[in-house]
């Protein structure tokens, strides 16, 4: 297999920039989705391969760990693969390469597979699972546990309505929006004054065009990081946890 389908190259441009010049992460994560989207693309499984057969690939969580978020002008390069699958679930890991070969950023992603006209989740197909993709380039270790949000402890919330730009070529609120949107709960003079490093996020139900959320989340003194929630204004149920 042709090793260069694993990487995407990109120069941080000032667009995607802080006015620390520092990519934003929510930014950063879309150049890591292109290099998975390339990645599909050339093993022919890309979300449009999916949907001629009606079906396509949903995150269901991602862990990321930065180490250091890269420069304005910085070289960078995106390693990304398919790492495991099972029945339901395909793994697919990611690390970010700066100057020097550092390692910025490692992460590691669980994906689903939706029937688009049901919109509910299905068994990953055979003609998938027979293709034998996936691989080990020491892989990033696994996801485990789950993320429990007690409401009793909110502290910060706001609301969002989700606008027509939210929207990706799934017919649902694209991932990376609500990385902005938990992150914009918290105040911007805490994130003038701390460095993420590390967010974990589990995505639950789908967000639609014209859908209101409330944004919550609080402090935990004890675990020293911040959980979210994004609960349905109408329904009260949480599509997000981080």
């Amino acid at each position: 297999m042709d090793q260069s389908i694993y990487y995407h190259t990109f120069q941080v441009s000032s667009k995607d920039c802080t006015k620390h010049k520092t990519i934003k992460l929510p930014n950063l994560l879309d150049h890591m989705q292109e290099a998975a989207w390339s990645n599909a693309i050339a093993l022919g499984f890309s979300t449009i391969d999916l949907m001629e057969n009606n079906i396509t690939w949903v995150m269901n969580r991602m862990r990321t760990e930065i180490h250091r978020l890269p420069n304005h002008r910085e070289e960078i390069r995106v390693e990304t693969w398919p790492a495991a699958m099972d029945k339901y679930f395909t793994k697919r890991d990611f690390r970010v390469w700066g100057d020097h070969e550092e390692l910025l950023v490692e992460a590691t992603s669980n994906w689903l597979v939706m029937d688009i006209s049901t919109r509910k989740l299905i068994a990953i197909p055979e003609y998938i699972k027979e293709a034998k993709f996936v691989v080990d380039r020491n892989n990033v270790y696994p996801i485990s546990g789950k993320i429990n949000y007690d409401s009793n402890l909110t502290t910060q919330s706001r609301n969002i309505k989700v606008s027509w730009f939210d929207i990706d070529i799934n017919d649902h609120v694209n991932n990376i929006k609500y990385y902005q949107w938990i992150l914009d709960s918290l105040s911007g003079d805490y994130l003038e004054n701390h460095r993420l490093k590390k967010i974990d996020i589990t995505f639950k139900h789908e967000g639609k065009y014209g859908d209101e959320f409330e944004s919550k989340s609080y402090l935990d003194e004890a675990e020293n990081c911040w959980f979210h929630t994004l609960d349905h204004k109408q329904s009260g149920v949480s599509h997000i946890v981080a």
